[in-house]
C-alpha cells in the first residue's frame, strides 16, 4: 500500500512538472504568435544600418522597374507628337540653291549651251484651315493626358506587385520560424522516447515514430527555407532589381484607420481609377479627331512668298528697234538691232507673293472614309471604357469580400492555434507521465503546426487582400487597414 502511494505521488509530481513545462511552452508559443501578427522577433540590421521597409521596396520599384521607364518613354514620345502638331501654328521657311547646265542643237546644226544659277528663300504659312490645325493639337494634347494616366496605372500595378511579393516574403519567413519550432519540439520528443525506451517504460516503436516525425519536420524546414529564397527572388524582381542581394526586411507595415462599405469603395474606385481617366481623355481626343476629319471638306487659305536671285547664261536683253511700221493707232517694230548679253554676276533679283484658297472638290471619298474611321474609333473607346468600368466594379467587390473573409478567418484561425497548442501541451504531459501514447503527441504536434501555418497564412492573405482592394480603388496608400475597419 505504501509503495502504491509513493508511485502515485511520483506520478503526480511528474504530471505537475510536465504541465508547468507545457504552460511555459504555451506562453512562448503565444508570444511567437503575437510576434507574427504585430511586432516580430528582432532582425539583424543591414550593412547600412536599416531594414528594408515596404516603403523602401515601393520606392525602389518605382525608380528601377523597366515598366516604369517604358511608360515614361511613351509619355515623352507623345509629348513630341504634340510638338509636331503645334508646328502647324508656325510658318515654314526654306532655302534652296541650284546650279544647272544644259546643251541643245539649233536648226542650223549649231550647238548651244546654257548655264543657270539660282538662290531662293521661300515662306509658307497656313492662314486658316477651318479648325483642323486646332483640332489636331487638342487631340494630341488629350492623347498625352491619356498616356500620363496610363503611366500612373503602371505605377499602381508595380506598387501592388511589390506589396504582394513583400508580404509573401514575410509569410515565408514566419513559416520558417514555425518549422524551426516544430523541429525543436520533435527533437525533444525523440530524446524523451529514447530515454523511456532505455529505462524500459516504452517500446522501440515510440523511438522509430518520433524519429520519422523529426525527419519529416526537417524536410519541411528545408522546403520552407527554400520558399524564403524563392520569395526574395520574386520580391527583388517585383522591385525591378534582379541583382539586389538579400537583406533584412522590416516585418510589419503601418496600420491605417479607414471605415467604408462596398458602395463607398465602388464610388471611390470610379472617381480615382486612372484607367477610367485615360479612357475619358481618349474619348475627348476621338471627339477632336472626328471634328477634324469632317473639316476635311472645307478649304485651306495659304500664303506663300519667295525671294531670290537667278541668272541663265544665254539670257539677253533685246536690241534697239531700227524700223517701225504703222499699225492702227500704234506701230510695230519690224527690225531690231543686235541683242545685249547679260552678265552672269551679279545675279538678278526675283520675288513672288501668292495667296491661295484650296477648295477640295473630290478626293476619292478619302475624307468621308476618314470620318467613318474616327467615328468607329470613338465608339470602340466608349465600349472599352464601359467594359473596364464593369471590370473595376468586379475587382472592388471581389477584393472587398476577400478582405471581409480574411478578417473573420484571422479570429477563427487564431482560436484554432490556441486550442491546438493546449491540445499539444496536454498530449505531451500525458506522454511524459506515461499515460498517453506517442501517437497522441505526434498527432498533436502536426495539428499545432498546421494551425500555426494556417494562422500565419491568413494574416498575410489579409494584407495581400487589403493591397488588392487599395489597387482596385485606385488608392496608393502604403499602410494596411486595421482588422475590423470593413464591415
Amino acid at each position: 500500500m505504501t509503495r502504491w502511494r509513493v508511485n502515485t505521488v511520483i506520478l503526480s509530481i511528474a504530471f505537475v512538472a510536465a504541465f508547468c513545462l507545457g504552460r511555459i511552452a504555451s506562453l512562448e508559443s503565444a508570444e511567437i504568435q503575437m510576434q507574427v501578427q504585430a511586432v516580430p522577433a528582432q532582425s539583424s540590421l543591414s550593412p547600412t544600418g536599416k531594414l528594408l521597409t515596404i516603403e523602401d521596396a515601393i520606392r525602389i520599384g518605382l525608380d528601377s522597374h523597366p515598366r516604369i521607364k517604358s511608360a515614361n518613354e511613351r509619355v515623352s514620345s507623345q509629348q513630341a507628337v504634340l510638338g509636331q502638331q503645334m508646328s502647324a501654328y508656325y510658318p515654314t521657311v526654306s532655302m534652296s540653291n541650284q546650279y544647272r547646265t544644259s546643251q541643245s542643237s539649233t536648226d542650223g546644226g549649231a550647238d548651244e549651251a546654257s548655264e543657270s544659277y539660282s538662290s531662293q528663300a521661300s515662306f509658307n504659312y497656313i492662314l486658316y484651315n477651318f479648325g483642323r490645325r486646332e483640332g489636331n493639337v487638342q487631340a494630341a494634347r488629350e492623347t498625352l493626358n491619356a498616356f500620363k494616366q496610363d503611366s500612373a496605372t503602371t505605377n499602381q500595378d508595380i506598387i501592388l506587385a511589390v506589396k504582394q511579393a513583400y508580404y509573401v516574403y514575410l509569410a515565408s519567413q514566419a513559416l520558417v520560424r514555425v518549422r524551426q519550432e516544430t523541429v525543436r519540439s520533435r527533437e525533444l520528443l525523440v530524446r524523451q522516447a529514447q530515454g523511456f525506451y532505455e529505462v524500459g517504460t516504452r517500446a522501440k516503436i515510440d523511438v522509430a515514430r518520433a524519429e520519422a516525425n523529426l525527419y519529416t519536420a526537417q524536410a519541411d524546414l528545408i522546403a520552407a527555407e527554400n520558399g524564403v529564397k524563392i520569395a526574395w527572388v520574386t520580391l527583388r524582381n517585383a522591385m525591378g532589381s534582379p541583382r539586389l542581394p538579400e537583406q533584412p526586411v522590416a516585418q510589419d507595415s503601418p496600420e491605417v484607420e479607414f471605415s467604408m462599405n462596398l458602395a463607398g469603395a465602388r464610388n471611390v474606385a470610379f472617381d480615382s481609377r486612372t484607367e477610367l481617366k485615360s479612357f475619358d481623355a481618349q474619348r475627348r481626343a476621338s471627339d477632336q479627331l472626328i471634328a477634324t476629319a469632317r473639316r476635311g471638306h472645307l478649304p485651306d487659305l495659304i500664303f506663300d512668298a519667295s525671294y531670290g536671285r537667278r541668272h541663265v547664261s544665254n539670257e539677253s536683253l533685246g536690241g534697239d528697234c531700227l524700223e517701225r511700221v504703222p499699225l492702227g493707232t500704234g506701230s510695230v517694230c519690224t527690225r531690231t538691232g543686235p541683242s545685249q548679253r547679260l552678265n552672269t554676276f551679279p545675279l538678278q533679283p526675283t520675288w513672288s507673293v501668292q495667296l491661295s484658297l484650296n477648295i477640295p472638290i473630290f478626293d476619292g471619298f478619302r475624307t468621308t472614309n476618314r470620318v467613318e474611321e474616327t467615328l468607329h474609333n470613338y465608339y470602340n473607346v466608349k465600349a472599352q471604357e464601359e467594359e473596364r468600368r464593369q471590370q473595376i466594379a468586379l475587382e472592388v467587390e471581389q477584393s472587398y469580400l476577400r478582405v471581409v473573409e480574411t478578417q473573420e478567418r484571422i479570429r477563427a484561425t487564431e482560436s484554432a492555434a490556441r486550442a491546438a497548442k493546449e491540445n499539444l501541451d496536454l498530449a505531451q504531459g500525458r506522454y511524459q507521465v506515461g499515460v498517453g501514447s506517442i501517437i497522441e503527441v505526434t498527432d498533436a504536434e502536426t495539428l499545432y503546426t498546421d494551425a500555426q501555418t494556417t494562422y500565419i497564412r491568413t494574416i498575410y492573405e489579409y494584407k495581400i487582400a487589403d493591397a488588392q482592394l487599395a489597387r482596385a480603388m485606385g488608392d496608393t496608400r502604403v499602410g494596411v487597414l486595421k482588422p475590423g475597419s470593413i464591415k
